[in-house]
């Protein structure tokens, strides 16, 4: 259970193709009473280390007391799957950010790999 600053979900696809833009939804709650400063980051397991980030365009905000406040972001598909590690932090009146929750949710790849040129088929041959 977190302090301040409890992840409630991770709104992410099941499947996604490799190479492609995944946008998720992190959404946080804050347990505290009065609002808090909420930060949310995360990374992205599969196999490589470091692990890789995930970019949240706007990280942070001043979150009410018991509202639950939604950071979006993206990352790009590996080749395989991939375990999303969400992390929560709240803003502390020493001015520094701590770590307060962490929650993961995993995404398989989309069978098979489309091509950009569509199908191709031979209505007809001759030898020349």
């Amino acid at each position: 259970m977190a302090y301040y600053a409890d992840i409630v979900e991770i709104i992410a696809p099941s499947k996604a193709k490799p190479g492609g833009r995944v946008d998720i939804t992190v959404r946080i709650k804050n347990t505290y009473s009065s609002s808090v400063g909420i930060m949310a980051g995360g990374a992205l397991e599969y196999g490589v280390s470091p692990w890789p980030g995930i970019s949240f365009p706007d990280p942070s905000a001043n979150v009410a007391g018991g509202a639950t406040y939604s950071f979006t972001g993206y990352f790009t598909m590996p080749e395989k799957k991939a375990t999303i590690h969400a992390y929560s932090y709240y803003y502390g009146a020493d001015g520094s950010w701590h770590f307060d929750d962490e929650m993961t949710k995993t995404i398989d790849i989309t069978e098979g790999i489309e091509s950009q040129f569509g199908s191709i088929e031979i209505l007809s041959y001759s030898r020349r």
